[in-house]
């Protein structure tokens, strides 16, 4: 068995998701993965590689509280090693690295934006962050190809960033449609238009880019966000890994890049057609966290006035029933879940609130126009996703 290390410098859904590409690489490979946490003080290389003994390793170098010189990358000597984040000025020069794809991150905020009709559209970004710089660059292009023109404001931190923020949305004109560089930006930027009674996502609309579950399903309102491929760039990584192990003299690209998975829609882009605030609050609930599990007699329920009435003002605000909502709710899930897991698809029908089978598959052919077991298979090739055997070179795994 071939030892690879992994140090991974973030936590949650990027690591896990890095991690768990690898090891979708991994499968029928003689590799063992043995990951190491980022505690905030520089890894001791050294002491790690005489411990483990790895034929080679992954750097996952994004987390926050990274700075350069917390990896000594020259404590790997001559050992193979690829990289993995956002910003490259965490990773060595002419270190091969797997990055963040800003463009596409750029492209769909745009896209989503301009979708809603926001005729005024700005950035916010993190003062000294390469990866922030990127994202906005992209957007800005997105932008001019289609005549329209950024607003931005780069903040100094995240924690002291709301007062300068405060006065900046209070000029901004309106409505207007935000593209914050992270989730945790987008958390600051809601808060913010709390203090300032700015109504989200009538007058401002924000969209972040990690879909941090932790934060995204707890602002209010909820924050939608673009999802990076993180299971993508960890099988990325691995390949690039694969061929470096097999020839070391091999040139190898110094970056390659994983795209998005998507956009997770939540609250604060969610608009209706007709401001009606029991319509928003209702709207907020089928797609929070557990919104799958209601019935539309539930969702009704929440307004002060009739079924009948109830129905209507939902109809007149969406364009839809109710249970139109809750049906595209459940598919968007099953979606996510046949996409970023191996669940089968009996698990998948649970979790999404289905109580039949039958029911389920024929929904969900009729939005997509094939079967669960097709669209999936389907929207893992468009990502790539190659699982490799023993008997395959990984020179032609490769697609670099």
């Amino acid at each position: 068995m071939k030892m690879i290390l992994m140090l991974l410098t973030s936590s949650g859904k990027a690591a896990m998701g890095v991690l768990s590409g690898v090891r979708d690489f991994a499968q029928g490979t003689d590799w063992n993965i043995q990951s190491v946490k980022f505690n905030g003080k520089p890894f001791p290389i050294r002491d790690l590689i005489r411990f483990w003994s790895p034929a080679g390793c992954i750097v996952e170098a994004s987390g926050n509280g990274l700075k350069p010189g917390m990896i000594p990358y020259r404590s790997f000597g001559s050992m193979p090693m690829v990289c993995i984040g956002g910003d490259t000025t965490l990773t060595p020069r002419n270190a091969t690295c797997v990055i963040h794809d800003a463009v596409a991150v750029g492209e769909a905020a745009a896209r989503e934006l301009m979708t809603l009709g926001f005729g005024h559209l700005a950035f916010i970004g993190w003062k000294g962050h390469a990866w922030s710089d990127r994202r906005k660059d992209a957007f800005a292009d997105a932008l001019k190809l289609n005549g329209r023109e950024l607003i931005s404001i780069d903040l100094p931190s995240i924690d002291k960033g709301i007062h300068p923020l405060k006065r900046w949305l209070a000029t901004l004109p309106k409505p207007c449609g935000i593209l914050a560089a992270s989730d945790a930006i987008a958390e600051t930027a809601l808060n913010a238009c709390r203090l300032l009674s700015i109504s989200v996502p009538d007058d401002i609309a924000v969209i972040g880019v990690d879909d941090d579950e932790a934060i995204c399903e707890n602002t209010m309102p909820t924050l939608t966000s673009i999802r990076p491929d993180f299971r993508q760039g960890g099988r990325f990584a691995a390949r690039l890994l694969a061929r470096k192990m097999l020839d070391p003299s091999d040139a190898v690209r110094t970056e390659t890049t994983f795209s998005i998975s998507g956009i997770v829609r939540r609250g604060s882009t969610r608009i209706s057609r007709r401001r009606d605030d029991c319509v928003s609050a209702a709207l907020e609930r089928i797609w929070s966290k557990d919104g799958v599990r209601l019935t539309a007699r539930d969702v009704l329920a929440m307004f002060p006035c009739s079924r009948r009435s109830a129905e209507m003002r939902f109809r007149q605000a969406t364009g839809h029933s109710v249970l139109d909502e809750l049906l595209k709710a459940r598919i968007n899930l099953a979606k996510r879940l046949l996409v970023d897991t191996q669940f089968p698809v009996s698990a998948v029908i649970e979790s999404c609130g289905y109580g039949s089978s039958t029911y389920f598959r024929d929904a969900f052919r009729k939005e997509t126009g094939v079967n669960p077991l097709v669209w999936r298979k389907a929207s893992a090739a468009a990502k790539g996703y190659i699982r490799p055997s023993s008997t395959i070179s990984f020179r032609v795994l490769n697609p670099y």
